[in-house]
């Protein structure tokens, strides 16, 4: 698809680009090259994909495993607590 001049002008002004005589022509050409590039690639056919034959769950589901006390302790051990509860530093 080839743009005209009034066209092009009309793009760049709704784009609010104030653009030479020069500009106008460079811009036209450009444009004019990705709409015939969009026209080829609409001419392309494509084939259906195949689907894979077994599809299949590869998440497993959460499973909330109890910490024995020793191990609770010695996690709770690294950091200081406050009212029971572990205090961590802020995150900025």
């Amino acid at each position: 698809m080839q743009f005209k001049d009034a066209e092009i002008q009309h793009i760049a002004n709704l784009a609010r680009l104030e653009l030479s005589a020069a500009e106008l022509a460079s811009y036209g050409r450009q444009l004019s090259d990705i709409t015939a590039y969009i026209d080829q690639l609409q001419a392309v056919t494509a084939a259906a994909p195949e689907m894979a034959a077994s599809l299949h769950n590869v998440w497993r589901e959460d499973v909330v495993e109890d910490w024995d006390v020793e191990e609770n302790g010695q996690a709770l051990s690294q950091g200081d607590l406050e009212h029971g509860l572990l205090k961590v530093k802020r995150v900025l």
